[in-house]
């Protein structure tokens, strides 16, 4: 169905498109506007598939209105007793520019130029759902439960899908992995190689127990074999060994996590966890050396994509990094559920609410 809007001064014109549009079938008149302003506000609230819109009309002209309607659009056909502005409305990337009175035949074909274009962009958009719905089923349904470890995880495709990825793997004997990374890019080609990167990692992982470098340097070997280093992701990966309390990592090429100390008495407080290797993809002869580090009571770490850091506000300046610290330093005697909604709703403050330009995940471990 073809959601139109009407938009003309005049009553009787509007009477004759919507007489007009009653006889081509799959087509709904969902709203009509007698002048320009009332035009912009009614499409931004019905966000319709199409509008016939007048040229010369009180307040702001059709011109005016189409200028400013934000991306992405509804398909305008232009209708005008004036022949003289047909260039200008091509311009403007009108479907069509109709002389008034406007013929039936002329509307049918003028109509027919929404369908195709509509009908891509709705079946693209139900496959995008689909595979979104598949994507959603790679990350862990739930955060498992350990007696010494608090945790929180989310995840937040820009597009539905994309290429940032978090994983949880239970290894046994009070062990828990903890992945996350960033593939390069966004949409269907980040998501299939952040499915290949998930599967390797599932079935690596428990063979490879605590020899973390081990296990990033056969997936990266993989990604390159693979993809002939023309792709390529950054990854977080380490084993949190309940017992010992201490977390074996390795990093490829990713934003550092950040570690902060609960005991004052540490120094410095505020830690980044960079040892490991370039990203994986590239390079197939790479070194990831692992670093382990003992934890203690309190100890948070913050596990992040640079959709959090590079979260950006009506000025475009940056969320960063140093704005992700103090947010770590101010919350974290909250737990990691809390903390990861403090986190959020520090950037959500920050960009004013703004759509986000990048996929954003956030992973938060809190030693007990």
């Amino acid at each position: 169905m073809i959601r139109a809007i009407l938009v003309d001064d005049e009553q009787t014109a509007r009477d004759r498109l919507r007489m007009l549009l009653s006889a081509i079938p799959d087509v709904t008149i969902v709203g009509e506007a007698e002048d320009g302003e009332e035009a912009v506000g009614l499409i931004a609230r019905l966000n319709p598939d199409l509008v016939l819109l007048d040229i010369q009309m009180p307040g702001r002209s059709g011109f005016e209105v189409a200028a400013a309607l934000p991306a992405p659009r509804p398909k305008i056909i232009f209708c005008t007793a004036f022949d003289q502005y047909a260039i200008e409305a091509f311009e403007m990337h009108a479907i069509d520019y109709l002389l008034k009175p406007v013929s039936r035949a002329r509307l049918v074909e003028a109509v027919g130029r929404v369908w195709q274009p509509l009908l891509e962009q709705r079946q693209w958009r139900s496959e995008i759902d689909g595979a979104s719905e598949v994507q959603a089923g790679l990350l862990p349904s739930v955060v498992p439960r350990m007696n010494g470890l608090d945790l929180a995880a989310i995840c937040r495709q820009v597009l539905g899908i994309g290429g940032d990825y978090y994983d949880f793997l239970s290894l046994g004997s009070g062990k828990l992995s903890i992945a996350l990374g960033d593939v390069a890019g966004k949409g269907v080609a980040a998501a299939l190689l952040m499915a290949g990167l998930h599967a390797r990692l599932q079935s690596l992982a428990p063979i490879r127990g605590e020899n973390v470098h081990e296990l990033l340097a056969e997936v990266n070997r993989h990604m390159c074999s693979c993809r002939g280093g023309t792709k390529y992701a950054t990854l977080f990966y380490g084993l949190y060994d309940e017992a010992r309390r201490t977390l074996t990592y390795t990093n490829a090429g990713h934003n550092a996590p950040i570690l902060f100390r609960a005991a004052s008495s540490c120094d410095p407080r505020l830690q980044r966890l960079s040892a490991g290797g370039t990203v994986l993809g590239i390079f197939p002869q790479t070194d990831y050396p692992r670093e382990t580090i003992q934890m203690a009571s309190g100890d948070v770490l913050v596990l992040f994509t640079d959709g959090i850091t590079e979260a950006a506000n009506g000025r475009d300046e940056e969320f960063g990094e140093e704005r992700l610290e103090g947010a770590v330093e101010r919350n974290w005697r909250l737990t990691a559920t809390e903390m990861q909604d403090r986190i959020l709703a520090e950037v959500a403050d920050f960009t004013g609410g703004a759509d986000p330009r990048d996929d954003m995940t956030l992973v938060v471990a809190k030693v007990l």
